[in-house]
């Protein structure tokens, strides 16, 4: 064999073995944090590292009140605490609020950097009326609009039960508000648990979900492991450019090992083709 064969060989050979596989980049998500909530009661600056350790990119707080504090603290004490762990809170749930009270809601995101603020939850002494639920939402939605955060409403399963005259509460929420004004947070769990199909609602709503809940539910409707249920994530996340999502925060309900729990389901998302 001559030289310049061995020399060719031997070059081939330091290429090929010098070759890296390319790195596979990470699906952000984020989380909706309720989901340890009894964790952050007891530590939340360790609950916190816990959280950003497993891979989560940004977070959604909860307990934003009209007293300008988030989970009871000032909005930028907050944002800090996110931020130095390396992640960034870009949404929070609030307290059902009217007009009047949003300016002081509205300087609360500003001051924490939030990109949206969500309303997830009307309690029985507000459900009814959802014509009028849907005209004060409109309202709040502007003035959130004219300040540049995103102002939303987050479902559960009483949203699908029909009225007295036969109409469905999301839809008249959805149907009665101004889509420059408010948009929707799916819950898809909730949807699903409520009988019905996510991706019919995303069809025949395009464009108004700026945000996913990423929860899954097993045979018996139960709440599970994102990733090991039945509902198909793959053709949802696939749809979300249609939806119109910008966020995907996990949730997972459950008090046993919260921890596993949305760790799983970070990971089961990592491997989802979509």
């Amino acid at each position: 064999m001559s030289i310049v064969l061995v020399l060719l060989l031997f070059t081939i050979t330091f290429i090929n073995c010098s070759k890296t596989e390319p790195e596979v980049p990470v699906k952000e998500f984020g989380v909706q944090v309720y989901s340890l909530r009894n964790q952050l009661e007891d530590d939340f600056d360790t609950t916190m590292k816990k959280v950003a350790e497993t891979g989560y990119a940004y977070i959604e707080a909860y307990a934003m009140g009209t007293n300008g504090k988030i989970y009871g603290m000032e909005p930028e004490v907050y944002k800090k605490k996110i931020e130095d762990l390396g992640m960034i809170v870009v949404s929070a749930h609030s307290t059902y609020f009217t007009p009047e009270e949003a300016p002081v809601m509205i300087e609360t995101a500003k001051k924490a950097g939030l990109d949206m603020v969500i309303v997830p939850y009307l309690g029985d002494d507000l459900r009814g009326d959802y014509d009028a639920i849907a005209e004060n939402l409109n309202e709040v939605g502007a003035l959130f609009k004219e300040a540049g955060i995103v102002f939303g409403y987050h479902n559960h399963d009483f949203e699908f039960i029909p009225t007295a005259d036969g109409r469905i509460p999301l839809e008249i929420l959805i149907e009665g508000t101004d889509p420059e004004n408010v948009s929707f947070q799916a819950d898809l769990y909730w949807v699903v648990k409520a009988g019905h199909d996510p991706m019919e609602l995303i069809n025949k709503y395009p464009g108004r979900f700026n945000s996913f809940h990423v929860k899954d539910a097993d045979t018996d409707l139960n709440q599970t492991t994102v990733g090991t249920g039945i509902i198909d994530f793959k053709t949802i996340l696939s749809n979300s450019d249609k939806a119109g999502i910008k966020y995907f925060f996990v949730e997972d309900e459950r008090t046993d090992d919260p921890f596993a729990n949305i760790k799983g389901a970070f990971d089961n998302l990592q491997k989802l083709d979509y």
